[in-house]
């Protein structure tokens, strides 16, 4: 399956998703100051993937699929719940006492939980 794939290609995967969180992200980010700060999230989560897998003694296949998921799955998180997210924050500057959207949390919360446990499935089902 995808785990046959080479080593050039998940880094060529890797890269492309690295292309889509960041383009992905300056849409759903509509808050100016934060923008900017999403592009230290590929450094972040080369940073964190690669020693996790450096730790693990994970191969770089399995190190680029965990980054490509890394990648993709804060954009497929955050995308449905974007404007509800600028709301609240800009409500949260008026008001300091705001709370976070209950329906934005659980669907944030929900569907990075269901993308973690569906690639790791997805692995273990290459293996």
């Amino acid at each position: 399956m995808f785990q046959s794939l080479s080593t050039s290609t998940w880094i060529l995967i890797a890269a492309g998703a690295t292309l889509v969180n960041l383009a992905a992200m300056q849409w759903i980010i509509q808050i100016p100051q934060y923008r900017t700060k999403q592009l230290w999230m590929p450094v972040i989560g080369i940073v964190a993937v690669g020693s996790n897998s450096l730790a693990q003694g994970d191969g770089a296949a399995s190190t680029c699929y965990q980054y490509t998921v890394l990648m993709i799955m804060m954009p497929v998180a955050l995308a449905p719940v974007r404007r509800q997210i600028t709301r609240d924050y800009y409500r949260w500057v008026q008001d300091p006492t705001t709370k976070a959207s209950k329906g934005a949390m659980a669907w944030v919360t929900t569907s990075i939980l269901v993308i973690v446990i569906a690639a790791v499935l997805l692995w273990e089902a290459g293996n």
